[in-house]
């Protein structure tokens, strides 16, 4: 029997909190590049760890072809600083509500192929998911340096799917899991299953409902539940 769901998930606010320490990295590394200049308040949910980047220099008045120079030069050195920051501040990484003991049985589940739909690049994802002692569940996955739009990454999954493991899964039977309004909207150009989470902060309830998600969960905690939205027909 061939596996029924594809099932990707989220990391920051539907996996886990990973502390001051990353933003603090990014911010650096944006330093770094543009010492003399004041950064732009530019949110940093639901997006790609590049597109976090080239939203905050085009806030700063360059054009598309010094973002281009710039956005992979900044997030090479956020991460590579992050890395070496986790090190020795991994415990400030928090696993959030039900999320370790829905991840443990969806990775041995019969039915299920798990991955990631994530916006932080890959060495970035699996040094946060490290800190967590959650990356060996997460063979396969797409990440923000697949691509810098969020809304490119479900069908980037779905491709990834078929020619790494021969499996073909279409609309419901694609599953993602996030915090946030791009985790709910992302996938509707495909039509999957989306399940919000309202473990996000500064993500307001009505928001995210606003959206349509197929479920909503306050938090990952009831596992039973979780799990029946997972692998239900609709």
């Amino acid at each position: 029997m061939s596996p029924k769901r594809l099932v990707l998930f989220d990391i920051d606010g539907t996996i886990l909190w990973g502390g001051p320490l990353w933003k603090e990295c990014f911010l650096g590394a944006m330093a770094h590049f543009f010492p003399d200049l004041e950064f732009p308040k530019v949110s940093f949910g639901g997006k790609t760890d590049i597109q976090i980047a080239r939203e905050m220099m085009a806030a700063m008045g360059f054009n598309e072809a010094q973002v281009e120079d710039h956005m992979h030069r900044v997030v090479d050195l956020y991460v590579e600083r992050a890395c070496v920051a986790a090190s020795t501040r991994s415990h400030e990484v928090s696993v959030l509500p039900g999320a370790k003991e829905i991840i443990e049985q969806l990775a041995v589940h019969p039915d299920v192929v798990l991955g990631l739909l994530t916006g932080n690049v890959r060495k970035g994802a699996h040094a946060k998911l490290s800190c967590a002692k959650l990356a060996h569940h997460f063979k396969l996955g797409v990440y923000g340096d697949d691509h810098w739009d969020r809304y490119r990454l479900p069908q980037l999954a779905v491709d990834l799917v078929q020619s790494e493991l021969g499996l073909r899964f279409t609309g419901k039977q694609v599953v993602i899991i996030g915090d946030t309004i791009h985790d709910v909207n992302c996938g509707k150009a495909i039509g999957v299953r989306s399940i919000a989470v309202g473990t996000g902060r500064n993500v307001p309830t009505e928001e995210l409902l606003k959206q349509n998600p197929d479920f909503y969960f306050r938090d990952l905690s009831n596992t039973f539940e979780v799990l029946q939205a997972i692998l239900e027909e609709l």
